[in-house]
């Protein structure tokens, strides 16, 4: 596998990841739900999943 296949397969991964991620987040948000993160410790933290799209949305955003 060349340099830029390995890039490329790595790009779609991501890309994918990220997709995933962001459909998670609109489906438990629209469902009521929490969402249950680590916080710098490792304790479980949860967050409301509109707050938790909110700051995805604010943080994709900006890239």
């Amino acid at each position: 596998m060349s340099e830029k296949e390995k890039l490329d397969l790595k790009e779609k991964i991501t890309k994918g990841l990220k997709q995933s991620y962001e459909n998670l987040l609109r489906r438990k948000a629209a469902l009521g739900q929490d969402m249950v993160f680590a916080d710098e410790n490792g304790q479980p933290r949860i967050v409301c999943a509109r707050e938790a799209l909110a700051e995805y949305e604010r943080t994709s955003s900006c890239k």
